[in-house]
């Protein structure tokens, strides 16, 4: 049942969600500042879900899997690194041509030749 109890409890939730990042455009100027850190820390054994939960304390929030893909994008856009194909797809690959049927032969097989008999004169 609706109540004007449930209806405040809701209200106050949303009042009390955190902001989300204002563009992908700002959370690229922050990773541009912080990424030689965001690294160093994984090298260390960090996971995207610590370094997430870091920055969010620090005042950004951000998700765990926001700042995954925008660091795989980063890396990405960087020059001299080189993509992977994807597996399984091969693109500007030959087609293979379609198998050529022979056709079979209904019936008896041919019947050899004869060897022609010497004519008598």
């Amino acid at each position: 049942m609706l109540s004007d109890e449930l209806i405040a409890k809701i209200g106050n939730g949303l009042d009390a969600m955190p902001p989300k990042p204002a563009s992908r455009r700002e959370l690229d100027l922050l990773l541009t500042s912080i990424e030689a850190k965001i690294r160093a820390a994984q090298e260390r054994g960090a996971t995207y879900a610590e370094i997430a939960k870091q920055i969010s304390e620090g005042g950004y929030p951000i998700k765990t899997s926001t700042l995954r893909v925008a660091l795989q994008r980063r890396r990405k856009e960087e020059p001299g690194v080189k993509q992977s194909a994807r597996r399984g797809v091969t693109r500007n690959a030959p087609k293979s041509s379609p198998a050529v049927k022979t056709p079979v032969a209904s019936g008896t097989p041919p019947a050899a030749p004869q060897p022609k008999e010497a004519e008598q004169a």
